[in-house]
């Protein structure tokens, strides 16, 4: 008989805190100060009965406030309404929510610092490979240069070679001809006799 008239309280309570949850959903959630515990009152007020209490960092969902403005109503984690002391109520989520999602977003701005790290290094790798490629590349042009700039030298040399070669084989063959008039200046010529008047 009493765990029926148990059930049934419990029934119709958590109908009635259902009800007052739909109410006040469009109310964000507040939270019970840090580094304290509050009671639980059955009225607005501390001359009403305490029906529990609640712990520090409790979300709760707030609802109209007392005639004094000293007292809100709220509805707790567990589905219990009552009221509690206004200075308790904040908008401030408490530290053991607020430290997981810190700790989160820093593992995430890490493995992101990680990534970033790595496509660095990467990208790094790439261009100290393009650099070698490109010292390669001024290398070899360097040496092509040397060879352009030594077949260039080689064809002047063998341009002035062949120029003095003509050169010299006309100097040869002007010198022949001179030297070949002079001899045949110096041969002797015949002279002729006239028989007919000696």
């Amino acid at each position: 008989m009493i765990r029926q008239c148990f059930f049934s309280a419990l029934l119709l309570s958590s109908f009635y805190s259902h009800g007052f949850q739909e109410s006040t959903t469009e109310q964000p959630s507040q939270y019970v100060r840090e580094d304290l515990f509050v009671f639980l009152h059955a009225g607005p007020g501390r001359n009403y009965r305490i029906l529990g209490s609640i712990d520090a960092g409790t979300a709760i969902t707030v609802g109209p406030r007392g005639s004094e403005s000293d007292f809100t109503q709220v509805t707790d984690d567990q589905g219990r309404e009552g009221w509690i002391e206004s200075r308790f109520v904040s908008d401030e989520a408490p530290s053991t929510l607020r430290i997981p999602a810190l700790e989160s977003a820093l593992e995430a701005s890490q493995s992101d610092a990680a990534t970033l790290a790595a496509e660095n290094t990467e990208l790094r790798q790439r261009v100290n490979q393009a650099e070698q490629q490109l010292a390669s590349v001024n290398e070899q042009l360097q040496l092509q240069n040397s060879e352009v700039a030594s077949l260039t030298a080689s064809l002047d040399k063998a341009d002035q070679d062949e120029q003095m070669r003509w050169f010299t084989r006309g100097g040869m063959v002007a010198g022949a001809g001179v030297l070949l008039g002079i001899l045949l200046m110096l041969i002797p010529k015949k002279r002729r006799r006239n028989s007919e008047w000696m």
